[in-house]
């Protein structure tokens, strides 16, 4: 980033699995400028906030926090991405344990209450803000917040106890998955920010292109690949061109068919396509299946899971009238399942789709 903020010190080294996670969403990175360069205005404009970057599953935002992190290794990182994080528990703890070094760099002792709601966490941050020069910032990075299990905190309270108020020179960046802004699980009076990365269609193309150049131009791995496309493709720019209309920006899934060129078996009859789900993203999308289920799918459930799998660009009216339901029964439905969901205007009608073509053709074979 440009004019990148100064930050808290020292560096406070992440928990272990934190670390790996980092490392292996930052593989083969390539910067994506439009949200770096959002996310430092934002630090630049306010005095404190929270930033949120809004994504479907696989569209970069683990990667791009993750990148966050290493470019500025002052900030706190948390994800509840990885096994056995997913608990407002364990945040607290695990967080508050990153702040206590930040202030004493002393094997930290946390109250025994501290997991019962925000109220140490806050301590902590306005302990570390009053202690700020002029230039300082904290920034705590929290990825994967639409993974919190409910269950592990009050129902009325902010997602993983994060404060309603954050005192000056305090900063938090979230990334989740799409969620109602009435549903967002977040109560706070502090200034706040969203970038919805569906709302950037072609700097998301522009950056899938450059991950695909990037990706060839390694050196390990480009000279395989660069030689599988030349004898399948007139030349890169083509083949470039339609793995980028492919991967409906979705960067987990051309990392994915990246990795296995070239394909083994062969692809069919000349075919260039991977109709096949890549190798890597079935256990991604069993465990996003598993959460659609959740404890089981009632017969509204399966007939709209039904319809979105065969259709695309479906409205509620049309989902309702193919199963012979009532249309708010749908739109609950819908609500439900919005991260799976891209939406758009059509005909004046909001329409629905599952969030990629090969997610929808894992769906298939599951129904």
């Amino acid at each position: 980033m440009n004019n990148q903020p100064q930050l808290l010190t020292p560096t406070t080294p992440y928990p272990t699995i934190f670390q790996q996670y980092i490392r292996q969403k930052t593989e083969n990175y390539v910067d994506r400028s439009l949200i770096s360069t959002t996310i430092n205005n934002f630090l630049q404009n306010h005095n404190h906030g929270y930033f949120t970057l809004i994504g479907s599953p696989g569209s970069g935002k683990s990667a791009i926090l993750a990148n966050y992190t290493i470019q500025n290794p002052q900030t706190v990182y948390y994800t509840a991405e990885v096994e056995g994080k997913n608990r407002a528990d364990e945040f607290l703890i695990t967080l508050c344990t990153q702040l206590i070094q930040k202030i004493d760099h002393q094997n930290p002792t946390l109250p025994d209450n501290v997991t019962e709601g925000s109220w140490y966490l806050s301590l902590l941050l306005q302990k570390i803000s009053d202690n700020l020069t002029a230039e300082e910032k904290l920034i705590v990075v929290v990825d994967g917040c639409d993974n919190l299990d409910r269950q592990s905190q009050p129902r009325d309270s902010n997602i993983f106890y994060l404060p309603r108020y954050l005192p000056k020179q305090v900063y938090f960046l979230l990334a989740r998955r799409p969620f109602l802004r009435a549903k967002s699980g977040l109560l706070i009076e502090t200034p706040a920010e969203t970038l919805n990365l569906e709302q950037f269609p072609e700097q998301n193309q522009a950056d899938a292109r450059a991950y695909i150049q990037h990706y060839l131009a390694i050196p390990e791995v480009g000279a395989n690949i660069k030689s599988w496309v030349a004898e399948n493709y007139q030349s890169e720019a083509e083949f470039c061109r339609e793995l980028v209309a492919e991967s409906g920006n979705n960067f987990m899934y051309l990392s994915r068919v990246l990795g296995g060129i070239p394909p083994n078996p062969p692809l069919e009859g000349g075919d260039r396509k991977w109709r096949d789900i890549p190798s890597g993203l079935e256990e991604y999308y069993q465990g996003l299946w598993q959460k659609m289920v959740g404890d089981g799918l009632s017969e509204i459930e399966l007939g709209v899971l039904r319809v979105l799998v065969e259709q695309e660009e479906v409205s509620v009216e049309a989902i309702a009238e193919s199963i012979d339901t009532d249309e708010y029964d749908v739109e609950e439905v819908l609500e439900t399942w919005l991260e799976f969901l891209h939406w758009q205007e059509i005909g004046g009608e909001i329409c629905y789709s599952l969030y990629h073509w090969s997610f929808r053709n894992f769906l298939r074979v599951c129904l």
